[in-house]
């Protein structure tokens, strides 16, 4: 089990990560947040300790950090999630990773050290999932899938075996990847669709079958 964390971002996402975290036992420090009329206000009964700069505060520096931001995609540029865990990584600080209690994740399925597992969710043998990356609650990752970095499963989303997700992919919620299929980088899922066919370029998928967006 990890030691005390500090939670980057203060929103939806960064609250299911607090839950889980406290669900693990983990010791939740408090949250940072640029958006200043959330500073000093508790979320969970953990405070929202101001920006990214009260990190370097001599009680903070011994605090993983866990990533509580949203992303999806590559439409105008890699998304927030990714910007911010690396411009902090390369402020040297360590980003731990998130599984609750009722995920299922297989022995034999292989997960970057700060991926996050949510409640309910599935992952199975052969799995491969990389750095930054999110299987958010019940979601279902089949055995042999590889994920890249920074992808996201919204929940209950669907990814069959043997399919491959570059990075920065975004599989909205409820929809399904055929298995063997091939997604490139940036790619969207739209909620609710069905992916059928391989697709290589950043783009957004909708609808069953899933198109691309015209």
């Amino acid at each position: 089990m990890t030691g005390p964390v500090v939670i980057v971002g203060a929103g939806g996402h960064a609250r299911v990560v607090a839950d889980a975290l406290m669900c693990q036992g983990v010791e939740v420090r408090g949250f940072v947040d640029p958006d200043v009329s959330l500073h000093g206000s508790p979320v969970y009964g953990r405070p929202v300790l101001g920006g990214d700069a009260v990190l370097d505060e001599p009680d903070l520096l011994d605090c993983d950090l866990v990533n509580g931001l949203g992303g999806v995609g590559l439409e105008g540029g890699p998304p927030l999630r990714r910007r911010v865990q690396e411009r902090l990584q390369a402020r040297g600080r360590r980003f731990v990773g998130v599984r609750h209690p009722t995920a299922h994740v297989s022995p034999r399925a292989d997960l970057a050290a700060d991926v996050q597992v949510l409640a309910g969710a599935v992952i199975q043998p052969g799995a491969r999932i990389g750095a930054g990356s999110v299987i958010n609650t019940r979601a279902v990752i089949e055995h042999d899938c590889r994920l890249g970095g920074f992808v996201h499963c919204a929940p209950g989303s669907v990814v069959c075996g043997d399919v491959d997700l570059g990075d920065d992919v975004h599989v909205g919620a409820g929809s399904v990847i055929r298995q063997g299929l091939i997604l490139g980088r940036g790619v969207v899922v739209a909620a609710g669709a069905a992916v059928v066919a391989d697709q290589n370029l950043a783009a957004v998928l909708m609808g069953v079958p899933a198109k691309v967006r015209g």
